[in-house]
């Protein structure tokens, strides 16, 4: 942004104060992918375990079922 009084010319830059990455603001970005990395995780490992045929019959594993 270009700024002109009486004759000083200067050049400014803006810059919003909230949006830099601080240590605290970093943390909290990391802190928030990481926990969507879990959920997705967990999602992923349920919908495996929901859909999965055979094999793993009435948890034991070994594709055998219980005896």
């Amino acid at each position: 942004m270009s700024v002109r009084i009486r004759d000083v010319v200067a050049r400014m830059q803006v810059v919003d104060g909230d949006s830099l990455l601080t240590p605290p603001i970093l943390a909290r970005i990391v802190a928030a992918v990481t926990d969507a990395m879990e959920v997705a995780r967990d999602d992923e490992h349920s919908r495996k375990r929901d859909t999965r045929v055979g094999g793993m019959c009435c948890g034991h594993g070994d594709g055998e079922g219980a005896s």
